[in-house]
């Protein structure tokens, strides 16, 4: 008599693997978006400090051009104008400082907080 051992994963086994990767899944899909407006900001701030021109501008001047950036990029819901400060520091110093809260699961929020400074010379 032959007998085999069985090989596999159960049902149970199953089911308790797809809900790890659903929760995951869902996870990502409440913070990447949050993440790729970050981006948004980091590439905006780089694209500000390698303007040869932008230690001329004004602080509202700044403001604008980092809001159109922004823009573009479809990255206007978190981030506003309020959150951003300029002020002179060996040159211009321009900090985006914000966070964001989104609800997750019942009365279970993320929350989520970033920053970002670039020097002007």
């Amino acid at each position: 008599m032959n007998i085999r051992k069985q090989h596999g994963l159960t049902l149970i086994g199953f089911i308790m693997v797809l809900a790890l990767v659903i929760f995951f899944s869902y996870i990502a899909m409440r913070i990447v978006p949050l993440y790729l407006e970050y981006h948004a900001l980091v590439n905006a701030m780089q694209t500000l400090k390698d303007d040869p021109g932008a230690v001329k501008m004004t602080p509202a001047r700044i403001k604008n051009k980092l809001i159109n950036s922004l823009w573009v990029s479809y990255a206007t819901d978190n981030i506003q104008r309020k959150h951003m400060k300029v002020t002179r520091k060996n040159g211009l110093q321009v900090r985006v400082a914000y966070e964001v809260r989104r609800d997750f699961i019942g009365n279970i929020d993320l929350i989520l907080s970033f920053d970002r400074t670039v020097q002007l010379k």
